[in-house]
């Protein structure tokens, strides 16, 4: 059940490479939560482009992207947050292409060179903080509501780093 929000400059993306996008990074992130991805879960999915003024972008005026995807916690294990942030940079290559440009930072080339202006940010949101519809709703209840449960492995792994948040939590 995440919320999607990209954050770019005005004019970076065009309406087509919005359609184009959209879905892409929904199912890099909704496919870590239930696979194969349901219709429930595209449904109660949110996604958003945050297009800023150019005047309010510093210090470069360089296109960059901020890619927030925040959900419940307890859904995700490193290697899954891994596999949505390769989503996301894929999504993102195969929306905007590859012009050849390439890019070293710190010693590690990055090609198509715009990915080093490209940002995500996974955020879990704790257990009892995440509601929709106005009522509060743990991780299992969202697993439940979009079939995570009808994949024993997955709702296994769901139901245990639930318990191991919940467990951790100080209040």
């Amino acid at each position: 059940m995440p919320v999607i929000r990209v954050t770019c400059p005005e004019n970076t993306l065009t309406a087509e490479q919005k359609e184009k996008l959209a879905p892409l990074l929904l199912d890099a992130e909704v496919r870590q939560e239930v696979e194969p991805v349901t219709n429930e879960a595209r449904a109660v999915a949110s996604i958003w482009f945050n297009e800023i003024p150019l005047r309010n972008c510093f210090p470069s005026k360089e296109p960059f992207w901020l890619v927030e995807m925040m959900t419940p916690a307890g859904f995700f294990t490193q290697a899954r947050r891994d596999a949505v942030q390769a989503a996301i940079t894929k999504a993102f290559t195969s929306v905007l292409g590859d012009d050849g440009a390439s890019t070293v930072l710190n010693g590690v080339r990055i090609a198509p060179a715009y990915l080093a202006r490209l940002y995500s940010l996974f955020i879990e949101i704790p257990e009892g903080s995440f509601a929709a519809g106005g009522a509060p709703l743990s991780a299992l209840e969202v697993g439940h509501l979009i079939g995570s449960d009808k994949d024993p492995q997955r709702w296994s792994e769901l139901k245990e780093n639930t318990a191991k948040l919940t467990a951790a939590r100080p209040s």
